[in-house]
């Protein structure tokens, strides 16, 4: 059968399209792409009534790229949220009970979501460790996909989880990806050193941006960055070290961390980097912190490539 329910080839052929069948069981064009959109779609269709998506697809659909339904050499099941008295079919979906009211659900692009606060906090209950659920709450802070004083209210309703309790207290929404999330967690959780700002400009006196930093430490004149895979092209390099020279300049010290590293690494060079700092006075600094510079917006084009690519799928899966 077609996704209309007529008989029909499963082959392209002349007398009509090509057709797969899930692993829900579902018919849907062979050409639809595998895409963490479509896995979420497809688990959506068979939703009951009132039900709707939660945890990380939900997040995912609300724009946070984060969360990509992906875990070590497997694909997660995706999150449900439906009335304890409700059931789904088939495989490939996570189901979350409630014999509260549930929420009012957000459509995306036609697919009943949970608010993103709500869809959050079930995804923190399946963190595997304080660390990764500090990650999850700083990343959808970054994607603008939660409000932290929303996410909080709603948390204090019941009682939460150890994991969620610690990151949702010590959140921040400056981190712009999840390896600078994980290095504030050590900077304050291990070493317990105080906030620094993240993602800052330094400017020196007269006004001209020096760098943006991952870390920047001001009491102390320290700054912090992660270098992943895209810091190792030579052009990178070149331009790593130029804005390295220019910030020992104005007399700020650094330290670079890269993939691989240990955190017993990442704590030596965050302590060593501060013991050599000049802890220099407000008034008494070459340089100066400017504006906080936020994780780029998706751009609107993009959003409505989505957007529509994402009703076509539903619509041929109804």
């Amino acid at each position: 059968m077609d996704p209309e329910g007529r008989a029909g080839p499963r082959r392209g052929t002349a007398a009509g399209p090509s057709w797969r069948t899930t692993s829900h069981g579902l018919v849907v064009p062979a050409d639809a792409p595998q895409t963490v959109e479509q896995r979420i779609l497809e688990a959506a269709v068979r939703l009951p009534e009132h039900g709707m998506v939660t945890g990380w697809a939900a997040l995912r659909l609300a724009g946070a790229a984060f969360f990509d339904g992906l875990a070590p050499g497997a694909r997660r099941p995706v999150p449900v949220l439906l009335a304890h008295t409700s059931r789904i079919r088939g495989a490939g979906v996570l189901v979350e009970r409630t014999r509260h009211r549930l929420p009012v659900p957000v459509l995306r692009s036609g697919i009943p979501c949970a608010p993103s606060e709500v869809a959050l906090l079930h995804e923190l209950r399946r963190a595997g460790d304080r660390r990764a659920a500090g990650v999850m709450v700083d990343m959808a802070l970054a994607a603008g996909v939660v409000d932290l004083h929303a996410l909080r209210e709603a948390a204090s309703r019941r009682r939460q989880p150890g994991a969620a309790t610690y990151a949702l207290e010590r959140a921040c929404g400056e981190c712009r990806s999840p390896k600078e999330s994980e290095m504030l967690q050590v900077w304050e959780g291990d070493l317990g050193l105080p906030r620094p700002l993240m993602n800052r400009e330094v400017l020196d006196l007269s006004g001209r941006v020096l760098a943006v930093v991952d870390l920047l430490d001001a009491v102390s004149g320290t700054y912090g960055e992660y270098n992943g895979a895209l810091h190792r092209s030579r052009e990178r390099q070149r331009r790593d070290e130029a804005r390295a020279d220019a910030l020992r300049g104005v007399g700020l010290e650094g330290f670079v961390l890269v993939a691989g590293d240990s955190e017993r690494v990442w704590r030596d060079r965050m302590v060593s980097a501060r013991g050599r700092a000049r802890w220099l006075p407000e008034g008494q600094r070459p340089w100066r912190v400017g504006a906080f510079v936020p994780a780029p917006p998706l751009p609107d084009e993009d959003s409505a490539a989505l957007d529509a690519m994402m009703l076509e799928h539903y619509r041929s899966l109804e």
